[in-house]
């Protein structure tokens, strides 16, 4: 059988003949096998190699995303309402104790009503209102602060235009202003603390002025000296009245 091929086949021709002619049998048989080996290992040079195999991309590792610790996660804190204002307001009418010419009594009163009010306008006594239409005559004292006259209908407190008699009374917002402190003493409403100055909170003397209707009348208010005024027209009671 002939064991050798291609390249190896030329080379086997040429040294087979000398071995048979100068070694022994055994020798001869060694170095056969030698040419063998040496003729498979040409052979294997000869091969054409096997394509080397294309590296396949490598595809990069996803990145890793830190896990959130819920303990580090900001909190939003509630928000605190504000606590509701429970503060009580208690309104009262301020009536002059001696009615007059008014069978209904008279009642310290911004002018006007509704839509039509003036609250820019000095304040009157009015003929007293039925207490279900009476927010324009509804006064609260020592509210926000005391010695003040507060109207809640409107958000405004009393404030006389200066401290000297004749001077009337206006409402202005609240303030610290000294024309907006009063005292009661019993029935009299004194300016500041009645003291200094004297001066009381009483209606204008003589007959009311008609403002329409059956018996709707009207005076301007005014302070006036606490010693000289008569009592009618500077006496007041402060309560809730149905008329």
């Amino acid at each position: 059988m002939d064991f050798v091929s291609g390249a190896g086949r030329n080379q086997s021709v040429y040294f087979l003949p000398m071995l048979k002619q100068t070694a022994p049998k055994a020798l001869r048989f060694a170095a056969l096998l030698l040419i063998l080996v040496a003729v498979a290992c040409a052979s294997e040079a000869t091969t054409t190699p096997l394509p080397q195999s294309t590296a396949l991309p490598t595809t990069a590792p996803a990145p890793t995303v830190a896990a959130t610790d819920p303990q580090t996660s900001p909190t939003i804190a509630p928000t605190q309402a504000s606590a509701p204002d429970t503060t009580e307001i208690k309104s009262v009418f301020i009536q002059l104790t001696d009615p007059l010419d008014e069978p209904q009594f008279y009642c310290l009163d911004v002018p006007g009503s509704g839509t039509a009010v003036r609250l820019q306008a000095a304040l009157q006594a009015h003929t007293c209102k039925q207490i279900e239409t009476a927010e324009d005559e509804l006064f609260a004292f020592d509210f926000p602060n005391d010695g003040q006259i507060y109207m809640e209908e409107y958000d405004v407190c009393v404030e006389a235009d200066a401290p000297v008699a004749g001077s009337e009374l206006f409402f202005r917002p609240c303030s610290d202003s000294p024309n907006q402190i009063f005292t009661v003493d019993e029935d009299i409403i004194f300016l500041g603390d009645g003291i200094q100055d004297g001066l009381c909170v009483s209606v204008e003397p003589g007959p009311g002025i008609a403002t329409g209707g059956p018996s709707h009348l009207r005076r301007d208010v005014t302070l006036e000296s606490c010693d000289s005024i008569a009592p009618s027209i500077s006496r007041w009671i402060f309560g809730l009245f149905h008329y």
